[in-house]
């Protein structure tokens, strides 16, 4: 006797002991053998006997729902708990349960079996469970007041460690018809609420109205005189082209004018002592004439061959070393010059993420370098027509300006780069929602 009343206490105090739930249900099914015999025992858990479901099983580590032992349990405490007495101490055999759950019985479990419910005496004996044990030997009556005993200090340890995880409880709760109801209602009613409409599209910092800087003549650059984002003044040097060829013709042009001019002067002092000569006159002034124009064009294509800045700012180009040596067309551009006071905002919209925009549309602007900073700017214009980006998508043009800022702030350096969120109209949560899923399949079924 004493042994038995120390092993009640012993499993009273290992179930107090028990700091989660796989521990607390271990402890039920594998030590309660100290206090009552059994060969097998199985817990399950469902509040108030409604949707049982095995969580532990005596001697197996983890529950294998697809195991037929536990779908015949889940089975056989399903019948039980329709039973009157359902929700008291109660001892069954094989010949109580209908012919279907007796053919399986005989081959699960032993013959004699202990229903054993676990009350929630703090929630005005809610039950939140049943423990059954299974033997050969039919139950006496003191193992089973050792049971209805253990059965309060079991379901007691169950409310106060299933009270630590809420969420298990509001679980339960969804699993109710009405829950699911009031839940569908009140999802269909959110649906209508108004949200605003918007989309997310990589920004680009780019300077508004650069003056370009285009090669003015055909030929190959040798150089670039200065560097990427490096303050320019007025006047000075940018680029120098390839002046070989131009300088020879330059050379070419001064030769051909000085023997003009030598050859027109001969003429003007031969034609005192001979006067056939002075009918030659108007035609060498006129070659001088033409190879006066000839070196001027000349001298002004050599000029060309240093380009210089028409105004100030900052030099807007790609990698300098890559313009040495490159043959270069009239009016192709090389470089822009900015003012970094003057920036905008360069917006590439997919196609697919497209929205409805409006003029003055509000954007907020997050750049890579301060991700936790937004910008404000509004909608300038946007593009009719989408155009190839480099990584080979359809995408609009969006400008934007970015809204008066400080004297004291900061604008973002050109080429800066990030994410803008464009805002469009007010639509309801459902459209905001599916509004893709809904384009997909109009596409794919060609409505």
């Amino acid at each position: 006797m004493n042994q038995q009343v120390a092993a009640l206490l012993g499993l009273e105090q290992q179930l107090r002991k028990a700091s989660s739930l796989a521990q607390l249900f271990y402890t039920i099914v594998n030590q309660t053998h100290h206090c009552v015999p059994y060969t097998q025992s199985v817990l399950i858990l469902g509040e108030d006997l409604r949707q049982l479901q095995v969580m532990a099983a005596s001697d197996i580590p983890t529950v294998d729902y697809t195991s037929p032992f536990v779908a015949w349990t889940e089975r056989l405490a399903g019948h039980l708990s329709q039973r009157q007495d359902a929700r008291q101490l109660s001892a069954f055999d094989v010949g109580l349960v209908p012919e279907a759950l007796r053919h399986d019985w005989q081959d699960m479990a032993p013959e004699q079996l202990l229903w054993v419910p676990l009350p929630a005496v703090a929630e005005e004996g809610h039950i939140l469970g049943v423990l059954l044990l299974f033997r050969s030997e039919p139950w006496t009556e003191q193992e089973r007041g050792v049971m209805e005993h253990l059965s309060g200090t079991m379901g007691h340890a169950l409310f106060a460690l299933q009270r630590r995880l809420p969420f298990k409880n509001v679980l339960q709760r969804m699993r109710q018809r009405k829950t699911w109801l009031v839940l569908a209602m009140l999802l269909l009613a959110v649906m209508w609420a108004p949200v605003r409409l918007s989309t997310l599209a990589p920004v680009e910092v780019v300077a508004r109205d650069p003056l370009v800087i285009s090669a003015p003549l055909n030929g190959a650059v040798k150089q670039l005189e200065i560097m990427p984002n490096q303050g320019v003044r007025q006047g000075e040097p940018l680029v120098q082209f390839e002046d070989t060829e131009l300088a020879n013709e330059y050379e070419i042009a001064q030769q051909a004018l000085l023997v003009a001019q030598a050859e027109l002067k001969t003429v003007q002092q031969s034609g005192f002592m001979d006067p056939t000569q002075k009918a030659r006159l108007a035609e060498l002034e006129s070659r001088v004439r033409l190879r006066q124009a000839e070196l001027h064009y000349a001298d002004s294509r050599l000029a060309k061959t240093t380009l210089t800045a028409p105004g100030a700012g900052i030099a807007v180009l790609g990698d300098p070393n890559e313009w040495k040596g490159r043959p270069v067309n009239i009016g192709e551009r090389i470089m822009l010059l900015a003012d970094p006071k003057a920036v905008e905002l360069e917006i590439m919209l997919a196609v697919k993420d497209s929205i409805a925009l409006q003029q003055e549309a509000e954007v907020r602007v997050f750049f890579d370098n301060d991700p936790l900073s937004a910008w404000s700017a509004h909608l300038q214009h946007a593009s009719y027509e989408p155009q190839r980006t480099p990584d080979d998508l359809m995408a609009y043009r969006l400008i934007a300006r970015l809204d008066g800022q400080k004297s004291d702030t900061r604008l973002p350096r050109i080429g800066t780069r990030g994410t803008a969120k464009v805002y469009g109209n007010r639509v309801s949560l459902f459209f905001y929602l599916f509004r893709r899923p809904i384009t997909s399949a109009r596409q794919w079924l060609g409505w």
